[in-house]
C-alpha cells in the first residue's frame, strides 16, 4: 500500500517500505527533515487498510509495489530505501525496477538483521497456517502494530481503536511478516547505503555472516550508537539526516568499483 507524504519537489522520489510487521511509520520524520524538494513515499503492506488483499510472498510483494511505484511515478529516476526486514523487500524492488529499464539510485538499507530468516530453517520449515503458528504470528504481529499505533509520532493508515481497522493492519502484518520470514535473498550487484545500529554492526560485519556474500556492488555502511529499536524512535530524526546525506553521497557511491569495496563509516 502506496502512501504519497510528500509530492512536490525535483530530486529522485524515495520509496521507503515497511518492516517486519508491516507498517512504515515514518513518513512525517523524513519529510520534515529532507525539506520540500524531496519527493517521498510510504510503502505499508498491502491490506492494511482493507482496500487490497494481504500479500504473503516476496514475488507477489515486489510485483505489488512495483506496480504501485510506477504509477506513482511513471517514468524518471528513482531511489528505494527499506526498514529492517523491508530491506530485503527494497533490494528486489529495485531489482525489479532496473529489469524494467529504470533508473534507480542506490538502494538504503536501514538497519537490516545480521541473519536474513530467510536462511533459518525454523522459518523455511514452519507451516504459518498451522492453527498455533498462526496465532503466534497474529499475536506477535498485533503487539507491534499496536505498538507503532502508541507513539504519536507514527504515522499509520489505520484507526487502532477500531477492532475491524485494527484487526485488517495486523492481518497485513501477519502476511508481511510471513512473506519477509520466508524469502532466501540472493546477491545483489547494485550500490548500497547502508544505515546500521551498533548492536547489528557486530554481527552484520562479521565475516561469516552472509551479507558480504549478498552485497556485491559498491557500498557504504554508516554505524549509529543504538540498539534497532532507538533507532527509530528517539534516534528517528538523526536516521532522516543521515538519508539526507545518504541521497546526496549517492554520485560518489556511483563512481566506487564494484565488487568488495565498501566505505564504513562510524
Amino acid at each position: 500500500m502506496l502512501v504519497p507524504v510528500q509530492t512536490s519537489g525535483n530530486k529522485a522520489p524515495l520509496f521507503f517500505v515497511h518492516g517486519l510487521h508491516g507498517v512504515m511509520p515514518l513518513g512525517p520524520t523524513f519529510a520534515e527533515v529532507l525539506g520540500p524538494d524531496q519527493p517521498i513515499y510510504a510503502i505499508h503492506a498491502n491490506g492494511v487498510d482493507g482496500r487490497k488483499p494481504v500479500t504473503d510472498t516476496m514475488p507477489n510483494m515486489v510485483l505489488d509495489y512495483v506496480a504501485d511505484i510506477e504509477e506513482a511515478r511513471p517514468t524518471g529516476p528513482l531511489v528505494v530505501g527499506g526498514m529492517c526486514e523491508g530491506s530485503h523487500a527494497a533490494i528486489e524492488i529495485a531489482r525489479a525496477l532496473q529489469v524494467k529499464g529504470r533508473q534507480v539510485g542506490p538502494v538504503i538499507l536501514a538497519d537490516p538483521t545480521p541473519m536474513p530468516t530467510g536462511y533459518v530453517k525454523e522459518y523455511q520449515q514452519s507451516n504459518p497456517r498451522h492453527p498455533l503458528i498462526a496465532a503466534q504470528l497474529y499475536n506477535q504481529a498485533r503487539k507491534y502494530v499496536l505498538q507503532h499505533a502508541s507513539r504519536p509520532t507514527n504515522d499509520i493508515p489505520f484507526d487502532s481503536r477500531d477492532p475491524k481497522q485494527l484487526h485488517l493492519a495486523v492481518a497485513a502484518g501477519v502476511g508481511s511478516m510471513i512473506a519477509l520470514g520466508k524469502h532466501v535473498p540472493v546477491p545483489f550487484l547494485g550500490p548500497v547505503e547502508l544505515i546500521v545500529s551498533a548492536r547489528r554492526a557486530i554481527g552484520f560485519f562479521h565475516p561469516q555472516m552472509p551479507w558480504h556474500k549478498l552485497l556485491l556492488g559498491p557500498r557504504i555502511t554508516h554505524v549509529l550508537p543504538w540498539t534497532h529499536d532507538e533507532l527509530f524512535l528517539s534516534g528517528r530524526e538523526t536516521v532522516a539526516r543521515l538519508i539526507e546525506l545518504l541521497l546526496e553521497e549517492a554520485p560518489t557511491l556511483q563512481k566506487l568499483a564494484a565488487g568488495d569495496m565498501e566505505l564504513a563509516v562510524a
